[in-house]
């Protein structure tokens, strides 16, 4: 198994985050290029101003369908949630300032029929959204702490760390996979398995097209030894944190494809300082595929409020599945 770093791009990340630490934008998901590319310009904020500093920022997106209004995450965007800037002081005084200005930004929002967000990892309890009547929910996600690549290794399960020894006889990895080539891919691959695509793969290429732009994400392929592309995987990151977002392969891929893209990327991530985000756990299977790599299980809460008429709708249209589709 041959290790190694790329200490190219973690000397490329420390120039781009230079000085960039902005509390209201802790993600990468909460930057204003991205909200714009992921939203089509339609990103909405509500913010809490103290002493003519802004102190709080939450952004949303906002849809309307037949008379419907509801707020969902934007596509690709996995992390949404308040910014908070809590400031300087005792712990307990910032938790007090911390819940208060969410408050406010909770109260700031529109009317709306249905609200979801899942919050980023720098909400550490969601109490103030429980406080205004909003449910919340909790998916947990596998992190890979940066480390040294041998360490990582070590700590992954014989039988992933096999399975990508096994991958690495017959493909090997390139970095310079454009937007439109992972798309055509992807598309490919969903017809070949007769699959309908439930994303919107023009925004895709946007926010892929931007995040590489500004050297802040990458794509990952497989090819084996006749060049043929067998798995791509999209991976983006900010200042704390590397996000596994896509992933997509041939039907002949074999197993070991992905896999040994992963390792790519959290060797990569590892090179920069970052915590690989393997971006949350929805299945019984995704649990016992990221959990071969190793890393910790940490929790991520979901909120969301919806009114009792949308609740009426979402129940009639599981009872009739012949209702128009309000729910998109």
């Amino acid at each position: 198994m041959e290790l190694h770093s790329r200490p190219d791009l973690a000397v490329a990340t420390s120039a781009v985050f230079s000085g960039f630490d902005d509390p209201l934008v802790p993600t990468i998901f909460h930057e204003e290029w991205w909200l714009d590319a992921a939203t089509r310009g339609r990103v909405n904020y509500v913010e809490v101003v103290d002493g003519g500093r802004t102190v709080g920022r939450m952004p949303y997106l906002v849809a309307q369908r037949y008379g419907i209004t509801s707020s969902n995450m934007p596509t690709l965007t996995h992390f949404l949630g308040p910014g908070i800037d809590d400031g300087t002081g005792k712990a307990t005084n910032r938790l007090v300032r911390r819940q208060s200005i969410t408050q406010e930004l909770i109260r700031k929002l529109p009317p709306l029929s249905s609200f979801r967000q899942k919050l980023h990892k720098g909400v550490r309890d969601a109490l103030p959204f429980q406080a205004e009547g909003y449910d919340v929910f909790v998916q947990f996600t596998f992190e890979v702490t940066a480390a040294p690549a041998c360490t990582i290794w070590e700590s992954m399960r014989d039988k992933t760390r096999n399975v990508i020894r096994r991958a690495e006889e017959s493909l090997r990895v390139r970095m310079n996979m454009e937007p439109e080539e992972f798309i055509h891919f992807s598309k490919g691959n969903l017809a070949a398995r007769g699959i309908c695509a439930n994303i919107d793969f023009a925004i895709c290429t946007d926010i892929m097209t931007k995040a590489l732009a500004r050297g802040r994400g990458c794509i990952w392929a497989a090819e084996d030894q006749q060049g043929a592309t067998k798995a791509a995987i999209l991976c983006v990151w900010d200042r704390r944190a590397c996000y596994y977002l896509m992933s997509t392969r041939s039907i002949d891929s074999g197993n070991g494809a992905i896999p040994l893209l992963i390792w790519s990327a959290i060797q990569m991530a590892s090179s920069m300082g970052l915590v690989f985000d393997f971006d949350g756990v929805s299945s019984k299977g995704a649990i016992l595929f990221f959990s071969g790599f190793g890393g910790e299980t940490t929790p991520r809460y979901i909120v969301s409020r919806s009114s009792r008429y949308y609740q009426l709708l979402r129940q009639i249209r599981r009872l009739d599945p012949l209702v128009v589709n309000y729910f998109t």
